[in-house]
Formats: C-alpha cells, structure tokens, sequence
C-alpha cells in the first residue's frame, strides 16, 4: 500500500507538471537551425521551414519541433515544419533536442505574420468649413486592421510633397489593429486648392515581399481663405506727360476674390471698382496720389501711386528737395525748390503755400514751417512762361501723421466664457489715428500673428476706426492672451522705426468637451497575479471634468479620480474596467481590458507535492530499513529513475 500510495503521488506530480512550459537552453554549442531563419508570412498564407537539429550531438536523442499549428515529417535529423494557411498571431515553432544529461538545446523560429491594412483615411480633424492661412490645422490618417503595427509607416502628403513621417508608439500588439495617426501644419495661400493625403507603408524586412505592401488614402481638397496679395509693383513716382494716357493697375490674388475701391487726389472716391484705373489723357489736376485698396473677408491691402503730371511746355521743371515729405502733426518742415536751370530767367516764379515762410536765393526757393497743423496742403513751386503764356510747376506732397492715441482690444458682444468650435470676434479700436489709410492692425493670439487688416477710409484727419478678426476657438486657446497692434507704415520718407501702439492683453475663457492626455495603452494589459494595477484616463476639459470608473465586479470603485490602483490583483479583478470623463460639455470613455494570469501556480504545486512526496518517501525510507533491518533486510528505493521517467520531455526517439 506504501508504494501504491507513492507512485500515485508522483503521477500527481507528473500531471501537473505536464502544464508546464519545459526550458531549455538557446546557447548550447549544437544549435539547431532553421532554414530560412526568420519567416515573414501574409496572414493566411501557407509557410514552411527545416530544421537541421544537430551535427552529432543529438544522435540517439530525442528531438522535434514544438508548434501549435501545422505538420511535422523527420528525415534523420532534419525536421521539416509546413502549415498550409497560418492563421496565429505570434507563433514560434521551437525545434529541440534532449541532450545525454537530459537537458533541451532549441531554437525558435521568429515568424512574423502580417495583414496590409483593409482601408486608409484622412481627413481634417475638427474643420467645419474652410481654412484661413496663417493657421494651424490637424491632418488625420486612420489606417484599419493592420498587422504588426510597429513594421508600419505613415506618410503624409500635400500633392507629390512628403509633409512628414510617422511610426506608432506600439511595439507589442502582433494582432490588427486600427490606428489613428496626426500631423499639424500651418496653412498658406498655397495650400488653397491642393490635394492632400497619406499612405500606409509595411517595411518588413528583406524576408518580406519584394515590393512593400502600400496602401492609399482618398485625395481631400483644402479650401484655404487668405487677404489679398498684390500680383506687381510699379515705380514710384510715375511720372506722365500732360495729354497722355496713364493706366494704373492694383491686381491681386485673394480668397475670396478681393473687390477693389479707388480715392483719386482730389481725395473723392472714383466710381471704378476694378483693379485697372484709365485716364485717357492726363492734365495738370490729375498730379498726385492715387489710392487703391483691395479687399476682401479674411483682410485688406493698400497700393498708392505718386503720380506726376509733366507739363510737355514744360522742359525745365522745378524739383523740390526733398520730394516727398513725412511730418508729424505739429512738427516743423522745410523744403527747398531749384525752379529752373534756365528757362525761367527772368520770369516771376515763387513758392505758393497756406503756410510757411519763403526765402529766394537766385532761382532757388526755400520754404519752412515752425509748426505744421494743416492736414492735406501741398506746397507748388512754379515758374511764368513768359514766351508760351503758361505757368510751370510742381508740387510737394505731404503726408501729416499722427500717432494713435489709445489702442484696445475686446471681444464683440460677449458676456460668458466662449466655446470650443464656435465662431467670435475680436476688436480692435485704435483712436484718433491720421493718415488711417497708412495704418496696419496686427492681432495676436500670444506671439503668433493671426491677422492684418488696413483700412479704407481716405480721410487724411485724425480718426478712430474699428476693426474686426471672426476666430474659431480650440482648447489650445483655454488661457490664451490675445491683443492687437496699430503701425503706421508711412514709407521711407517716413520715421526709421515706424509709429506702434499696443493694445493691454485680454485672457480667453473657453470651455471645451474632455480630451484625454497621455498616449495609448496596450489592450489587454497582462500583467501576472500579485501585482499593483494602475489605470490612467487623465483628462483636460474646462470646466474640469470628473471620473466616474466601472469595475468587472459591478463593486463600488475604489476612487473617483483620474488613475485608479490596485495594490494586488486577483483573478477577480479580470475583466473590462470603464472610465467616465465629462463636464458640461459633454463626455469621453476609456475601456480598460485587464487580463490577470495565474502566477506560476503550477510550479507551486509541484514544489509543494514533491516536498510532500520527500517527506513521504524519507519517512518511508526510515521505517523500511527499520523494518527490514529486523525482518528482510534492506532495500532501496531509487527515486531519481521513478522521477527521471515521468519528467522526461515526451516525443518520438530518433530511428538510425
């Protein structure tokens, strides 16, 4: 009965020991080796591979390959492994072979099985209309059921140009998944009208096909709405003969297409709204400074002409030095005139102004002012013709500027904290400004420029205008710091450092629906039994969102925060764990799904009946030569053979 009860104590032990996965040693000096050593296979596809197991080593050994799908043929000591379609994710055959002291020498055989994607997408991330340039927007490419994901590249293109590469963050998962990948670039007037898309490229290696398995998104086209740009310049000034033609052009580009509005000198708004101005032939009121200003929703741009009108009986025309002047309201400003070289010797000439002094030195005239407060004169120095009867002149532009006296930005008609995705307007007010036609307003979002704008008003006094910017709000923009600046670009007649007035700085409030934070996590999560669980869904949202988590259990959840931690998992913890995030706005869900193994339970069974079957067999020992010694002598057990039979690795033995 003893020994009955010995033996069905170690076929106990050899049963649970079966589930065990036998070790053994990939070093050893006889390796096997496998041809080809690594296999890159289609999902579905068949595959095989041989297996030399040894030189000498092994000879009279047992030895195999370990797979869990597909046939195994034995030729001597070459293993031969084929499956005709292979359907596993993360197989390695193993081929081994039992050495004299009954320890395994093996390889594995790396197999990587792989699956194109089923579909790739792209589209624009959260965009309801068009684009404005200058703006950043996210490109999304969604790649479908594709296998492994580590081996794959996602391109994103604008036409034939590369815009930028991307790889997953996902090293283990072996089986499909779908992945979301994103790029964020920053629109311009270019962009309006192109093609973009992405592909999806698996690089496996020089055992995988020849030619990588690609996959292409759509086309998607972009609508990009930017200010009017000018199409040429021209020179400055122009200068025409009195009785010709003169033809001015303030052609631009602009989405949408821009509208066009004239002020002649005569400070009067032209009934022409095209680009091209057309005077068929100029006179003597046509000299001066012609303004175009082109516009559209998204902003404006300002194009002058300093037209120059030559009187064609006038050979010998009198120049001022200088040109042009640039003079802050209430500055002084002087100017000299050369009347003539010598057509106007002998003639009456002089400097005609509403303001100022003249002083006259041969045929030169000077003319100053202490304090300039007229707004729009314009000095004319001029000569008698005395042979043709006609009077001879030029006259001296002058801009008169005057700083802003007060900028400020705000939001139009806004009485509660804004909306991720809706649309506001900022403006900017800039008071008491002259020439308002000079001046550019810049807004801001921090230091990035979202804007210009000029105005069309021809009026040359001070004046205070308002201008607008529409903006759509994202989360980025929680906290943001807008503002504005007003700039008087008076040219280079004018100060080096052109006159800026910015505006305070007003904080955006923005509430927006919860977005997680953080990258990815693997699914499942394994992790072994004993060991702490920590699961993150954090989240940004404003208001601040709240957590409300799900257990397996159905049990009350341990906290109400954004990580939830399991000091020590049991096999009840397994299980689909739903994290909650919402605030106002709205709400996202996270699913967590946690896979608890066993840890090592059944080599702690095996150690605990081997001891117990130790135990056993010493006592047993004890008591046999006790009994023995005084009725039939001793005998002895060998244990290490009873062992040895039922541990052994089970397979085929090799046939010499």
């Amino acid at each position: 009965m003893f020994f009955r009860f010995i033996l069905l104590v170690v076929s106990l032990m050899s049963f649970l020991c079966s589930f065990l996965v036998s070790s053994c040693d990939e070093n050893c000096a006889d390796k096997p080796v496998f041809t080809p050593s690594r296999l890159v296979v289609k999902f579905g596809d068949p595959t095989s591979a041989s297996c030399s197991v040894c030189q000498h080593a092994c000879l009279g050994n047992l030895f195999n390959v370990e797979s869990p799908l597909g046939d195994v043929t034995t030729n001597g000591t070459t293993v031969s492994w084929r499956v005709d379609r292979l359907t596993e994710w993360g197989s390695s055959p193993m081929c081994y072979y039992n050495d004299a002291t009954d320890d395994q020498c093996c390889t594995k055989l790396p197999i990587t099985v792989y699956q194109p994607p089923d579909n790739v997408s792209i589209s624009f991330v959260d965009l309801t209309g068009p684009m404005f340039e200058g703006h950043q927007y996210t490109l999304q490419c969604t790649v479908q059921d594709v296998a492994p994901i580590q081996n794959l590249i996602v391109t994103f293109y604008r036409g034939q140009t590369a815009l930028g590469q991307q790889q997953s963050k996902n090293n283990t998962e072996k089986k499909p998944v779908t992945e979301i990948f994103t790029l964020n670039f920053t629109t311009s007037k270019e962009d309006d009208g192109a093609q973009f898309w992405c592909e999806a490229k698996l690089e496996l290696g020089p055992e995988g096909p020849q030619l990588h398995p690609v996959v292409m998104s759509q086309n998607i086209y972009a609508i990009v709405l930017y200010k009017p740009q000018l199409a040429s310049s021209h020179p400055d000034p122009i200068t025409v003969t009195e009785g010709k033609p003169l033809q001015l052009s303030c052609s631009a580009v602009g989405n949408p297409t821009p509208s066009y509005t004239w002020t002649l000198p005569s400070a009067h708004l032209s009934p022409l709204d095209g680009s091209v101005l057309n005077i068929n032939s100029v006179n003597s009121s046509d000299e001066g400074q012609y303004i175009c200003s082109v516009s559209n929703d998204v902003g404006n741009v300002t194009v002058k002409f300093n037209v120059v009108v030559q009187d064609e009986n006038c050979a010998d025309k009198p120049v001022f030095t200088p040109s042009r002047l640039v003079v802050k309201f209430g500055d002084p400003a002087s100017a000299s005139c050369s009347v003539c070289q010598h057509a106007c010797l002998g003639n009456i000439f002089e400097v005609e102004s509403p303001v100022g002094d003249t002083t006259i030195n041969g045929t030169t005239v000077s003319w100053r002012v202490d304090r300039l407060t007229e707004w729009g004169s314009s000095p004319i120095c001029y000569y008698n013709n005395d042979t043709t009867n006609d009077q001879c002149c030029t006259y001296l532009p002058i801009t008169v500027y005057q700083p802003p006296d007060n900028v400020s930005i705000s939001f139009v008609n806004l009485t509660e904290p804004m909306f991720e995705g809706h649309q506001y307007t900022l403006q900017c007010t800039v008071q008491d400004v002259a020439p308002v036609q000079n001046l550019t307003v810049t807004f801001y979002r921090g230091q990035t420029a979202l804007g210009q704008q000029q105005s069309n008003n021809p009026v040359r006094k001070p004046v205070t205008e308002i201008f607008t910017l529409n903006i759509n709000p994202s989360k980025e923009d929680d906290g943001a710091q807008y503002w504005c600046d007003a700039k008087l670009e008076l040219g280079p007649e004018g100060p080096q450092l052109p006159p800026v007035l910015m505006s305070q700085n007003i904080t955006a409030i923005v509430y927006y629906v919860p977005h997680l934070e953080g990258s990815l996590h693997p699914d499942p999560i394994t992790l072994p039994e004993g060991n702490p669980l920590h699961l993150n869904c954090s989240a940004v949202g404003n208001p601040s969102p709240s957590y409300t988590w799900k257990l397996p259990s159905n049990i009350p959840p341990p906290s109400e925060s954004s990580v939830l931690t399991i000091n020590s998992v049991t096999s009840a913890d397994k299980g689909l764990y739903t994290c909650s995030v919402k605030n106002d706005l709205g709400a996202v869900t996270v699913t967590f799904d946690v896979d608890v193994q066993g840890n090592n339970m059944a080599i702690i069974i095996c150690v605990i009946v081997a001891a117990f079957v130790l135990a056993v067999i010493l006592v047993g020992i004890g008591y046999s030569s006790y009994y023995k010694h005084n009725r039939t002598g001793e005998y002895n057990l060998r244990l290490k053979d009873v062992l040895c039979s039922h541990l052994r690795h089970s397979s085929l033995p090799t046939v010499e």
